[in-house]
């Protein structure tokens, strides 16, 4: 049995690069519609905190209901300051205005 030979170091280098550049290039976050808007900024503000925000064409604006309210327990286990009233109206404005159709 051949024993294992690890890799020497300019090799071991290259392909850690190219792992690294590789995770980068799919890893790119897709940019948000009017991500400028002070809604948008919010929701990246708020639920950029844990996750990635997802592109809000990724659900339907009924999903976005179901999905901002089970955020909502998360938010509150994890000891997070809760959305207000106006932070929760905002962001749920932004995701259905900019939701799916399927």
């Amino acid at each position: 049995m051949r024993a294992f030979r690890p890799l020497n170091r300019s090799l071991r280098a290259a392909f850690i690069l190219a792992f690294v550049g590789l995770v980068i290039s799919g890893c790119k976050p897709a940019s948000l519609p009017d991500a400028t808007s002070p809604a948008a900024q919010l929701y990246v503000s708020r639920c950029g905190n844990c996750h990635v925000p997802y592109p809000p064409h990724e659900m339907t604006a009924a999903m976005w209901d179901t999905q901002v309210t089970m955020m909502e327990t998360k938010i509150q286990a994890a000891g997070m300051r809760p959305l207000t009233s106006e932070e929760r109206a905002s962001i749920l404005d932004y995701l259905k205005r900019n939701a799916g159709t399927e």
